[in-house]
Formats: C-alpha cells, sequence, structure tokens
C-alpha cells in the first residue's frame, strides 16, 4: 500500500510539473505574489520575462499593461527568439495581440528560423490573426532561414483562405526559396490542385 501510495505522489507531481510547462495560466497564478510588486515604476529588464511570455500566450492583457507601464521592453525575446507579439499569434490571443501592437511591439521580429508572427499563425491556420498581422506593416516578402515567405507557408500548409489577402498585399507569386521552388511549384509538388488553380487565378504561372 504504501508502494502504491508513494507510486500515485510521484504521478501526480510529474503531472503537475508538465502542467506547469504547459499552461501559462498555471504559472501566472503561480507568479501572482511577484506580479502584485510591480508597479508604474522602471523594472529590471529581464526580471519578469516568464510573466511577460505566459501573458501574451495565455491573453493576459492585463499583466502585459502592468508589466508595460512598468517600462518592460515590449521586444524583448526568450531563449528560441519568440517575442510576445509572436506567441500571441502562435496561440492565438487577438486581444494581447492588439494590445502589443498599440504598445509599439514590432511585428516584423523574426524567431531563430526566421519564422514571423505572420507565417506562425499561418501555420497554425489563425485568419484571422494573420489578417491583423498583414495590416502591421512588415515585409510581405520577408523569408525565414530557408527563403520561404508568408506565401510559401500558406501554399506549405494549405491555407488557401488567405492566398488573395497576401497576393493583395503584395506578395510575390514568382518568389522561389532557398530550394528554388515558386509557391506554384510547391503547390503541384504536393498535389494541391486546388491551391494550383487558385494560384493561377492570382496571377501565378509556370
Amino acid at each position: 500500500m504504501q508502494r502504491r501510495i508513494i507510486i500515485v505522489s510521484v504521478i501526480a507531481t510529474a503531472l503537475l510539473a508538465a502542467a506547469y510547462v504547459c499552461i501559462p495560466q498555471l504559472r501566472l497564478w503561480t507568479h501572482a505574489g511577484a506580479l502584485k510588486q510591480v508597479n508604474a515604476q522602471w523594472v529590471d529588464a529581464h526580471r519578469y520575462d516568464p510573466e511577460w511570455f505566459d501573458a501574451a500566450r495565455a491573453g493576459r492583457v492585463d499583466i502585459l499593461r502592468l508589466l508595460h507601464e512598468a517600462h518592460y521592453p515590449v521586444d524583448t525575446r526568450n531563449s528560441a527568439g519568440y517575442t510576445a507579439v509572436v506567441l500571441a499569434a502562435y496561440d492565438e490571443q487577438p486581444a494581447a495581440l492588439d494590445y502589443l501592437l498599440r504598445a509599439g511591439a514590432n511585428a516584423c521580429l523574426a524567431d531563430k528560423h526566421g519564422n514571423t508572427a505572420l507565417m506562425g499563425a499561418i501555420y497554425k491556420g489563425h485568419t484571422d490573426i494573420a489578417r491583423r498581422l498583414l495590416r502591421a506593416g512588415c515585409p510581405i516578402d520577408q523569408a525565414n532561414n530557408a527563403g520561404e515567405t508568408a506565401l510559401a507557408f500558406a501554399v506549405l500548409f494549405g491555407r488557401s483562405d488567405l492566398l488573395a489577402d497576401l497576393a493583395h498585399a503584395g506578395a510575390r507569386l514568382d518568389g522561389r526559396d532557398a530550394q528554388d521552388q515558386t509557391p506554384l511549384a510547391i503547390a503541384t509538388k504536393q498535389g494541391n490542385q486546388d491551391m494550383v488553380e487558385a494560384l493561377r487565378q492570382l496571377g501565378a504561372v509556370d
């Protein structure tokens, strides 16, 4: 019986640890005491990094505002190179994203692989978030380390509902990635005939 209790206790501890890692809301709750100490004075640049990034992922605009008003740097990156804008976009948090953009955050900053918030939103299929980011004024043909643009992401991940938005924003239909592939070539290689047809209707040619 004692061994069973120990095993159950270990499992419960592991589950709580996993939840702490995966659920930003839980981490924010455990850090509530530290956040109460923040006021409108300047905060140390990276003292509140965990709370800042968790707030972006959880859509906690109140915490983002609290830290921003204490002069926390809005374009801070985490160890993977993600900014709060990237995380808010990836986790589909429109209110947090809108607040960050109003606060002057740079939506064009990419992670270590060169992927932008727009690319992340397209990858995840967050159409509304992607359209918000299209209005942020970033270079529409900004490419990641593989030479892939937002349009290439839309093709790669089957986001045909965003093709027209990207094309109207000026995305090059004949742009090539690091493997010298155009979006049309990618769609053809994937056997995605609907995507091929949609690109051709927008003006893409072989």
